[in-house]
């Protein structure tokens, strides 16, 4: 296994050859991109390191009920995958949200599963899997398909060819699944892995349960009575998890997703929370 990063929000404005510098100076072995092209995997692999995922385009409106959208967003994953597999890059990251996220996840499901399993074939041909990540959207329909093993076990029977996971257990922590079981469960669909935690609150708990606070913002990345954080500063065990990663034989990418509200906003936090993750990581991944 590598520990990888997801580029972080100001390091986005950095010079990319300068961040995949830096990420190569402080222990980084993997970067994920977003769009693959010669020249940003070059600047990555120049660096010496590893292209961990890049992300699929097209797929909210390949989950939209509108038959034009359908279409172009077929022809930009497509396109995604195609310039991905040209050029050496075989997972594709994405979340499956839909344009409507009131029609709820069942009316969702039936749209993904006329619309995604030919673009997961296509991308199998190619030799490219299609990763999803289960985080579940926003309040109050948690919309988005495989964050949980119900929709898990529905998603990969109607596409048995190119559907693999992007293992993140922090959004499982936060709706209440077990993170660990459902690793057990899938874990031979794991292709990539995010590195990112989350903890809970119980003074917010008690002050204002899971309905969040009346008064203030919550604090980033959370509802206050839960957040996500670096790994390490919450509830997963990274032991439990790398070590079932390895008797599967998973020897991918754990790539560290930065969504810490204290190490955000300014270049000089997210590198302190970048370099903490990867430390604490480290004494697992191998």
């Amino acid at each position: 296994m590598k520990i990888g990063l997801r580029i972080p929000g100001t390091a986005r404005a950095l010079p990319f050859g300068e961040f995949c510098r830096w990420c190569a100076d402080n222990g980084f072995e993997a970067v994920d991109i977003g769009e693959v092209t010669p020249d940003i995997v070059k600047t990555a692999r120049d660096a010496g390191l590893v292209i961990g995922s890049a992300d699929l385009a097209g797929t909210r409106d390949l989950l939209s009920v509108d038959k034009s959208k359908q279409e172009a967003g077929a022809e930009a994953a497509k396109a995604a995958i195609q310039a991905a597999a040209d050029n050496d890059v075989h997972i594709m990251f994405c979340v499956f949200a839909p344009e409507d996220p009131s029609l709820g996840r069942a009316k969702t499901f039936d749209l993904w599963k006329e619309t995604v399993p030919p673009i997961a074939e296509f991308a199998a041909d190619r030799g490219v899997s299609i990763a999803v990540e289960g985080w579940p959207g926003p309040a109050p329909y948690y919309p988005s398909l495989g964050c949980t093993p119900e929709t898990l076990r529905a998603m990969f029977a109607a596409c048995p060819k190119g559907l693999a996971l992007n293992y993140d257990p922090s959004h499982m922590v936060r709706i209440g699944v077990d993170y660990l079981r459902t690793l057990n469960e899938f874990a031979a669909y794991v292709r990539h892995v995010h590195g990112k935690d989350t903890v809970f609150d119980q003074e917010a708990l008690y002050l204002h349960g899971n309905l969040g606070p009346s008064f203030h913002t919550p604090r980033g990345f959370g509802e206050d009575w839960w957040r996500y954080t670096i790994p390490g500063d919450g509830v997963v065990d990274w032991l439990k998890v790398v070590q079932r990663l390895e008797d599967e034989g998973f020897d991918g990418i754990v790539s560290v997703e930065l969504e810490d509200y204290r190490y955000w906003k300014t270049w000089d936090a997210e590198a302190e929370g970048l370099k903490r993750s990867r430390e604490y990581l480290a004494r697992y991944v191998r």
